[in-house]
Formats: structure tokens, C-alpha cells, sequence
């Protein structure tokens, strides 16, 4: 499981890269993870605009626009991964391991 430093890693990474951002797409590949997604979360982040970026404890917390919020914990191995746009063969990881390819596997929810 990530620890509190490499969960800060990422926080402090999101925050350079997505805040200000807009989140025009939300994808759920696999919407049974430690709590089930709802189905409506897709539609609930799609055109907000990310405020901040949190970390409490172990959970990443993207603030919205409208003062809503997603929750983020890494589970056991979970990692964040930033594709460039126009750029699919630039790979970047917002994660401590800083692995420049996609996992084959595991990749749940796409921003």
C-alpha cells in the first residue's frame, strides 16, 4: 500500500497538472472497487472545473468547482496516470514508482 509520502507525491502532482482543469470525460471501467461506484458519477463530474487538490491521510481529494468533491485512495498498488493530450505515446505517471507505461490491467476510471 502506497505510504503517506508517496500518497503526498501524488497529491502535490495532480495538483501542478489538473488544477484549473476542466473534466470534459468521465470513464467507469470497473465500478466495483472497495466502495461501488454510483452510476450517476460519471455524469456528477463531467464540465467541472478542478479547484484544489487535498490530501487527507491516505485519500486524494479533487475539490470541484461547486465545492463537490471525488475521493481518491490508491488501494494497494494504485497508481494515477497522466496521458498528454494529442501525446498517447507520452506516458507520464503521477505516482511515487514513476513507471512511464500503463498498467495492462487495473485501469478503472479515466479522466
Amino acid at each position: 500500500m502506497p505510504e503517506l509520502p508517496e500518497v503526498e507525491v501524488v497529491k502535490e502532482s495532480l495538483s501542478r497538472t489538473i488544477t484549473g482543469k476542466k473534466i470534459k470525460k468521465v470513464s467507469v471501467k470497473n465500478s466495483n472497487l472497495r466502495i461501488k461506484i454510483h452510476k450517476s458519477f460519471e455524469r456528477r463530474l463531467q464540465k467541472k472545473i478542478v479547484k484544489k487538490v487535498k490530501r487527507f491521510s491516505k485519500y486524494i481529494i479533487l475539490v470541484l468547482e461547486d465545492n463537490s468533491f471525488c475521493l481518491i485512495h490508491l488501494g494497494m498498488s494504485g497508481t494515477i496516470h497522466l496521458l498528454r493530450k494529442n501525446s498517447l505515446n507520452q506516458k507520464t505517471n503521477a505516482s511515487f514508482y514513476h513507471s512511464p507505461y500503463l498498467p495492462k490491467k487495473h485501469n478503472h476510471v479515466f479522466f
